[in-house]
């Protein structure tokens, strides 16, 4: 069978470190063939090649985001066990721009997480463009701290054991991707060998540590810090002496890359500036950390599992605990983060793109997604100069 050549002009291609105006890319089968500038001499022999011509009238031409923390959205929650709620939460995120995706579960039973891989594993064995592509699972706890736990189920943290993290390890085998962790509970520089050796990236978060723990956390193989700013530590004073916390471990050590919520909300436009100041733009990635209610109105939605989460309320642009005062998950999508960052914080458009694309596929290892470079998967996205997505090209393998 042979291959689709399917050829993309008049659009602005958003590069990894520019964007290429009035840009061509041709796509051949599954992958990206070339770039060009419009006007540079022969490739009026593209229109030859190509099966398809895609005229993209201006907009622009990006990678697929990639979301490596993410809850739910669409009315589903991937700890609801279910299919259907799967497929509503992927399929949300996937219009909104992600196209490769992290599923992330919260603290929980083991009967839950034994569900959670297991539906996990059906749906790789599926292939179809109605979902993001899986990159793995990413599981906050239960390793945790219960003094910063935010909204996770505190009956369900554990201390580091040997026998709860074998388990885990050999159940998520092949599944388990990221794991959240704080680092300064005993026991957890185990769990960091292990989960290592597993090949499992580590993030410190919902962490109560100091900064020795994270220098510690670091020497153990943790290269990132989980939600910046939400549920970690943060200045003390002890006999007097200030002692810096995990936030400020996160900005100093050039080590961890920080991911982002960066829905404007949950941090405010100058502190998202100060991370820019502080990790530059190559150490941040944008998360949605979102829950069930992104992409949906106003209303009351459950917070974790419909059987043992919590009724919250969003507003549409947040999510908020029963007290009105503490944050829920977010209920942000993929295309507003990166609005918020290019037009609010001021970052250029094909850096703020690639805290959500390039970043994160840096961070997980993955070579063949992230940027728009001959020989990469065409997984691909084009939006307005309001990013609103227009369009959705996904890769079949």
């Amino acid at each position: 069978m042979e291959m689709k050549h399917t050829l993309f002009v008049n659009g602005k291609i958003v590069l990894r470190d520019r964007i290429l105006e009035q840009g061509r890319l041709l796509v051949a089968g599954e992958r990206i063939q070339g770039i060009w500038p419009r006007e540079e001499e022969g490739n009026r022999d593209l229109f030859k090649t190509a099966d398809e011509v895609v005229d993209l009238e201006g907009k622009y031409l990006a990678p697929g985001f990639i979301d490596i923390h993410v809850h739910g959205g669409g009315g589903g929650d991937f700890m609801d066990g279910e299919r259907e709620s799967w497929q509503q939460a992927l399929e949300t995120h996937l219009q909104h721009g992600t196209t490769s995706i992290c599923p992330t579960t919260l603290t929980a039973s083991m009967e839950e997480m034994e569900q959670v891989f297991s539906l996990y594993r059906e749906f790789c064995q599926e292939q179809t463009v109605s979902r993001p592509h899986l990159l793995g699972l990413h599981m906050e706890g239960p390793y945790i701290a219960e003094s910063m736990k935010g909204a996770q189920d505190a009956r369900y943290i554990r201390k580091p054991e040997k026998e709860l993290t074998d388990w885990l390890l050999e159940k998520g085998a092949g599944v388990l991707r990221i794991l959240t962790v704080a680092p300064e509970l005993e026991g957890s520089g185990q769990v960091a060998r292990k989960a290592r050796e597993a090949g499992v990236l580590l993030s410190v978060g919902h962490s109560d540590g100091r900064l020795e723990d994270v220098e510690q956390a670091v020497r153990d193989g943790y290269t990132m810090a989980t939600h910046l700013y939400s549920s970690m530590s943060t200045i003390v004073r002890e006999n007097g002496m200030r002692r810096p916390g995990v936030l400020e471990a996160a900005l100093l050590l050039d080590e961890l890359d920080v991911e982002v919520i960066g829905d404007g909300m949950h941090l405010p436009i100058s502190l998202l500036k100060l991370i820019l100041k502080t990790k530059g733009a190559d150490h941040m990635i944008l998360v949605t950390d979102a829950m069930r209610a992104a992409g949906l109105p106003s209303g009351y939605y459950k917070l974790g599992s419909l059987r043992k989460g919590q009724t919250v309320w969003s507003d549409g642009s947040i999510a908020r605990m029963p007290d009105g005062i503490s944050f829920a998950g977010s209920v942000a999508t993929a295309d507003r983060l990166v609005r918020v960052m290019y037009q609010e914080a001021g970052v250029p458009l094909w850096q703020a793109v690639s805290m959500m694309t390039y970043n994160p596929a840096r961070a997980l290892g993955e070579k063949e997604i992230g940027v728009l470079e001959p020989g990469k998967k065409a997984d691909l996205i084009s939006f307005d100069e309001h990013i609103r997505i227009d369009k959705v090209y996904l890769s079949q393998k």
